[in-house]
């Protein structure tokens, strides 16, 4: 047994026990709250009929009602309007449950007696012996405050007996279902989301790949008609550059073309300990000039061979390196391995640069999120490796905290 949330009056507080009963009809009206129904409504009329049932039947939970409400009068359907509109905020508060006594064996005695001494009395007068209940667990009650309580009017023909609160199992699963329903909702967003997504890279794929790579090959052509006859070694590195960016700027309009549309992988049996080799051996030099340490551990437990597209998976392992040099910069340590968990194979990439935020490991990957603030890079890199991953039926994670990070290509046998 617990508390209903305190009553206060300047510094003082009192406590009324939660029943099993108070426990299932406020439940039933947190459960509603956010399905914003309104007073018309047949579902709240139906909710107003279990919460007055309750109040009928649970002395504490009536008290509580009374003792909040603001006016001089009131009958069962104002308290149950009033629970409704109130109870989740009270259960809400911070202060609510703070301060809150023990329960000793002595105050339940107390409280038993008390149920027993309603069981006699009409429910109207509940309300005027109340002050027995609070001062189980609160200080004595002044005259002044119990001259403010309020009349509670009941029409004794109208007491809905037939009308009981909602069972504790009907309301966990109408909870259950509840949550269900939000859950299906959630991922049916999420689906038509990425959907959009997609589409509208397609779309923006399609007219970068029309309206700039035309002429981002005039621009490289003419760079390198100029390159030719120019002498000024200055000029030749400028024209250098305008080249290379040229390349660069060509290339993520190719990467924002594989991920709105990746072409079908062309699977064939192959080796990942040589894939992830052949990967690695490629950024040797780099991560050596970078001071970078670079290793390789391979499975060694039998055959790694395994149906994939070894150029995609090539591409991803170098998407995910890649990332790593970036975040790490200079000094560091990268780690390439290859393991097999029951039925998956997992690619390993982990380096020592400095972590992820909660928020940059939720956007990774999504497309030109910057991580720039993590150290990590900026583009389509690692949602290319999302990509050709899923095109697998396979996964790509991210691990890490504030230091160092692993992602991991996951690949079902």
């Amino acid at each position: 047994m617990g508390f209903l949330p305190c009553l206060r009056r300047g510094s003082d507080r009192w406590w009324l026990p939660l029943s099993s009963v108070a426990t299932e009809t406020l439940g039933q009206i947190v459960l509603s709250a956010s399905q914003q129904i309104n007073e018309v409504d047949s579902q709240y009329r139906s909710l107003n009929r279990q919460v007055a049932s309750a109040l009928q039947i649970d002395p504490p939970l009536m008290i509580f009602a009374a003792l909040s409400w603001p006016g001089e009068e009131a009958s069962l359907s104002d308290l149950a309007d009033w629970l409704i509109a109130n109870v989740t905020g009270a259960l809400a508060s911070g202060d609510a449950f703070m301060g809150a006594p023990q329960i000793v064996a002595d105050q339940q005695r107390r409280w038993n007696k008390l149920r027993d001494h309603y069981r006699t009395l009409a429910t109207a007068n509940w309300i005027d012996d109340a002050e027995l209940w609070l001062e189980v667990t609160g200080p004595r009650v002044s005259n002044t405050w119990k001259q403010q309580w309020p009349t509670i009017a009941i029409d004794e023909e109208q007491l809905l007996d037939d009308a009981t609160p909602p069972s504790g199992s009907k309301m966990l699963q109408q909870l259950a279902r509840k949550m269900q329903r939000q859950q299906s909702l959630e991922r049916s967003f999420d689906i038509r989301l990425h959907k959009s997504k997609l589409g509208a890279l397609k779309q923006l794929a399609y007219g970068l790949s029309h309206e700039i790579n035309n002429p981002l090959a005039n621009i490289s052509t003419r760079a390198q008609q100029l390159q030719r006859n120019e002498d000024d070694p200055t000029r030749h590195a400028v024209l250098q550059r305008i080249v290379d960016q040229v390349y660069r700027a060509h290339e993520m309009i190719a990467d924002l073309m594989f991920y709105a549309n990746p072409p079908r992988p062309e699977v064939a049996e192959s080796d990942l300990n040589g894939i992830i080799e052949s990967v690695t051996e490629g950024f040797s030099e780099e991560a050596q000039r970078q001071a970078i340490r670079l290793e390789v551990e391979t499975y060694n437990d039998g055959s790694a061979n395994f149906s994939v597209d070894a150029v995609m998976i090539g591409e991803a392992i170098r998407a995910l390196i890649r990332n790593a040099i970036d975040a790490i910069g200079c000094e560091g340590t990268i780690v390439v391995s290859l393991v097999r968990q029951d039925e998956r194979w997992l690619i390993h990439i982990a380096d020592s640069g400095p972590g992820l935020s909660r928020l940059a490991r939720d956007h990774a990957f999504d497309p030109y999120f910057s991580g720039r603030e993590a150290g990590r890079g900026l583009g389509l890199g690692l949602c290319r490796a999302y990509r050709i991953a899923k095109l697998h039926s396979g996964e790509v994670t991210l691990a890490g905290g504030p230091t160092g990070c692993v992602a991991t290509i996951m690949l079902r046998v």
